[in-house]
């Protein structure tokens, strides 16, 4: 291929396909630094409409010596597109300027964006980047070394929300002790300075606090090897990608099969997916997120939210002793305002029989309780973007045999129906065993008639809602305690509870519907009875169920008990009535449902 032709390619002869395409306008050759005798430039591609956009800036590649803002004018184009507003820059170059002044040069970048990027119709906010070959590298360094404006030396900042890195070499440190390859830019061999080797490779900074990070690379690139160099040793985009999942961070890796250095600048796959990746960090959806919490009494909720007078155990377990407690008060603090007042989230609402409201206190089996809803819907809310709503089905005394049975389940077995219809007889002379079938499965026909209503009629239930969509992400269990009575009932509750799942899934047509499931942990770990034990067992193995690797998990919570004299209750089959327990369980089952979220 001539260079001609690369060059022609390299200008944007490449595109996306997007829901909505925006015009835009390109204004060139904007000052954003001075610096060594040296003016450098930048193109801005603007969005037509009223804004503000988020922002990308578009970093080129050439080995930190070669290249311009307009060699990936083609990412800048199609960005634009998609309503980003995109500033392109050039940077210093080796060898006549060596390491770090190009990532210094990029940060700076990032920093004129912050301050000078809405007279361009540009977020603050929301600043991402995208970049290939060097430029990929560049980026993958503002990802993990940006600061906030309070970390800034200079107080404005230069965090990033996500970064897209093409090509990218991500460690120095590995490069052969004699190698001259890069000793252009370093200033000299890794031997001599191992140092500014260390200093400039982003694999070396990843922590948990890092920016999000998506990775694409051609599986034959013989410039960036997707593992590692196989002659000069530094390391490609795989290493970092692994680093940033150890820490939890949000990452993509795309690998084209038989692709080179220059065939993945313009490869459509990869270019899309990381325009899809930037969209869901920068550009989050507006549509709701309903989840769905099912069970019986314990899912209702009985923990006590305010002390009272003559308070047992003064008051320890309620959620108005854990916001005094001096223990306690800095963990559960975000649920007080100034004045001490519950706060209502208006982010998050919850449905539950007949009451609505943002999430607050007081959603539990009765106004002055609360159930697990309250430290699930703190850890989703903040955890997404998108407006979330909750719904809660659960009724006490009831069981998955017979009451939550689903449809696939069938009928229980005859000699359990028959025991059914004689005590039902007792209570209805003429009872036949038509009513007895009846029976089976209402309640999981009316968990599915609850959320089918909410969802027909949503501005009812989430005022906020205006036509944006929805989507049911998740659903979550809590319940065991009826199905405990029976040691007949633990040894079908395993299949009984993966049926409703499957069934459920069916419904709803989401055939990969994360599920969590909050063991029956009441007791503690000192639980005993073997049936309760059983419970705990089937519970954790559905959630290990081959069928359900990834989307299913259970959460333990005997180490949430809290006993009698550490509560307001003495109710032990209902956590005691402690807040703090059902709050714990709530926390948990929410980081789960958010882990199974980030699969």
């Amino acid at each position: 291929m001539n260079r001609i032709l690369i060059w022609l390619l390299l200008l944007g002869l490449c595109g996306s396909s997007l829901a909505k395409e925006y015009k835009y306008e390109r204004t060139k050759n904007i000052v954003y630094k001075e610096i060594d005798g040296e003016t450098l430039k930048l193109d801005a591609y603007i969005p037509e409409g009223d804004g503000p956009f988020p922002a990308i800036l578009v970093v080129h590649g050439g080995a930190w010596r070669l290249g311009s803002k307009g060699q990936l004018a083609m990412y800048a184009h199609s960005l634009a597109k998609r309503g980003y507003v995109c500033f392109a820059i050039n940077y210093r170059l080796a060898p006549k300027h060596k390491s770090p002044a190009q990532t210094e040069d990029c940060r700076d970048a990032v920093r004129w964006i912050r301050q000078h990027g809405e007279k361009y119709k540009a977020d603050p906010e929301r600043i991402g980047a995208m970049g290939y070959s060097a430029g990929g590298h560049l980026v993958s360094m503002l990802a993990v070394t940006g600061l906030s404006k309070e970390e800034d030396p200079k107080g404005i900042g230069t965090k990033i929300v996500a970064a897209v890195a093409g090509g990218a070499p991500t460690d120095f440190r590995t490069i052969r002790e004699n190698s001259r390859s890069l000793s252009y830019w370093f200033g000299g061999k890794r031997k001599d300075k191992p140092e500014a080797y260390a200093a400039d490779s982003p694999n070396a900074f990843v922590d948990k606090n890092d920016s999000p990070v998506f990775f694409y690379n051609g599986s034959v690139d013989l410039l960036v090897h997707p593992e590692k160099h196989p002659t000069v040793g530094f390391l490609g985009p795989t290493p970092m990608h692994e680093s940033l999942k150890k820490v939890g961070v949000d990452t993509g890796l795309y690998i084209a099969k038989g692709a080179g250095h220059l065939a993945m600048i313009l490869n459509l796959k990869a270019q899309n997916t990381g325009f899809a990746f930037l969209d869901k960090h920068l550009k989050p959806s507006n549509e709701l997120r309903v989840f769905w919490l099912a069970g019986q009494s314990n899912m209702q909720g009985a923990g006590q939210v305010e002390m009272k007078e003559n308070s047992r155990n003064e008051g320890q377990g309620t959620l108005a002793y854990l916001v005094k407690n001096e223990k306690t008060a800095e963990k559960y603090a975000h649920l007080v305002n100034g004045k001490g007042e519950w706060i209502t989230r208006r982010d998050v609402w919850i449905r539950y029989d007949y009451r609505k409201d943002g999430l607050r206190p007081g959603f539990g089996f009765r106004t002055s309780s609360i159930g697990p809803e309250l430290g699930f819907g703190t850890v989703v809310g903040d955890a997404l973007d998108e407006p979330v709503l909750l719904i809660k089905t659960c009724w006490g005394g009831k069981n998955v045999m017979v009451d939550f049975r689903s449809p696939s389940g069938g009928m229980p077995p005859e000699a359990l129906m028959e025991r059914m219809l004689a005590g039902r007889k007792k209570r209805e002379a003429g009872a036949t065993m038509k009513d007895v079938e009846a029976q089976v499965g209402f309640y999981y026909r009316e968990m599915v008639r609850i959320v089918n209503e909410t969802l027909k009629d949503l501005k009812k239930y989430y005022p906020a809602y205006d036509g944006q969509g929805y989507e049911l992400v998740g659903f979550v269990w809590h319940q065991g305690w009826n199905d405990g009575g029976s040691m007949d009932f633990v040894q079908a509750y395993e299949e009984n509870l993966s049926t409703i799942i499957k069934d459920l899934r069916k419904e709803w047509k989401v055939p990969d519907l994360p599920v969590v499931i909050g063991v029956s942990g009441f007791g503690g770990r000192n639980q005993s009875v073997d049936r309760r034990l059983g419970i705990i067992a089937a519970q954790h193995a559905v959630a290990n169920r081959r069928e359900f690797k990834g989307s299913v998990a259970s959460v333990e919570t005997r180490d949430f008990f809290r006993p009698a004299e550490q509560s307001p209750s003495r109710q032990g089959y209902h956590w005691n009535g402690n807040a703090e327990t059902f709050y714990l369980i709530g926390e948990g089952m929410g980081q789960a449902m958010v882990r199974l979220l980030k699969k």
